[in-house]
């Protein structure tokens, strides 16, 4: 089979600037970190009092007035601007959250998504989790240009934002806010160094967020507890997002861990692929010419034109 350079690199011409018009490919975000030693600690950044622990990330200290973030060192694209297809994922951490004994702590830890350059708590106390501090809570403005969605292991209650009493720990949704908006009581063993794990999903289908993590029963043995919630996180966070883990402490303290994190996350097709019929219309004309200019041979295996 013969092939004509010349006449290829014409047709490549020819062809090249309509792929610009083919919507982008989904890409993938896949890591499984069963501790953060060696080349593991390169990919995340760390802010705040968290430091690297031996193979751990220790967030905060059992120390007053602490906070610390652990992120991911590259942005994850959550949705298309162009396609709007949104992102599935799900992800799965261990953690500790131990008081050392003390029958006294604070404050909890946060997996979550926000806004790239999301800002540092100031002035630091325990209020946010290591997200926003009370007074940034009160700059609508701020928060505003600052989105986050988050998920709250909470070991303090407060009267302001958090589930009424009796529950004192509860596993919470948050979103744009700490204030609860869909919440568990959550049955931890705080006071003693228990190992907990997380796994969070999001279908972008049908728009579920669910929570499954380790509570322990009375009898001290574990068991799986279970929160969703429905959130369209296309309206709610921007196209790209920083993610990771957040904690702080307060008057009070406790040990704040991270033991181990996976993540996968994979575009889906959204319901209405493209921004309007005529566009779609386009973009499948421009598939099918490429795809014809490339089945073009003539018999003797050269490109026709």
């Amino acid at each position: 089979m013969v092939f004509h350079p010349t006449k290829l690199l014409l047709l490549y011409a020819k062809i090249s600037p309509l792929l610009f018009l083919m919507p982008p490919c989904a890409t993938q975000l896949l890591f499984n970190y069963s501790d953060f030693s060696g080349t593991n600690a390169k990919n995340i950044v760390l802010t705040g009092n968290a430091t690297f622990l031996g193979p751990f990330i220790q967030l905060t200290p059992d120390a007053p007035d602490n906070w610390g973030r652990a992120t991911y060192l590259e942005t994850m694209r959550l949705w298309n601007e162009e396609t709007e297809d949104l992102v599935s994922f799900t992800t799965t951490f261990s953690f500790i959250i131990s008081s050392e004994g003390k029958a006294n702590y604070s404050d909890g830890l946060t997996f979550f998504l926000a806004s790239p350059g999301f800002p540092s708590p100031k002035p630091t106390d325990g209020a946010g989790l290591g997200l926003v501090s009370r007074i940034q809570l009160g700059d609508w403005k701020l928060l505003a240009q600052n989105k986050f969605v988050a998920v709250e292991f909470d070991t303090f209650r407060n009267d302001a934002w958090d589930p009424p009493a009796p529950v004192r720990e509860p596993v919470v949704i948050n979103i744009n806010s700490i204030r609860f908006q869909k919440s568990t009581a959550w049955y931890t063993k705080t006071k003693e160094d228990r190992t907990y794990s997380a796994t969070i999903s999001y279908n972008s289908s049908t728009q579920i967020l669910n929570v499954t993590f380790t509570g322990f029963n009375s009898d001290n043995t574990p068991m799986q507890q279970h929160l969703s919630s429905r959130v369209n996180l296309r309206q709610t966070l921007p196209a790209l997002v920083e993610f990771g883990f957040s904690s702080s402490t307060g008057l009070i303290s406790e040990l704040h861990v991270l033991c181990s994190w996976s993540f996968e996350s994979g575009l889906q097709k959204s319901a209405r692929p493209y921004k309007n019929e005529a566009e779609g219309s386009m973009r499948k004309l421009v598939a099918g010419l490429i795809l014809a200019g490339c089945i073009l041979i003539n018999g003797s295996g050269s490109f026709v034109f």
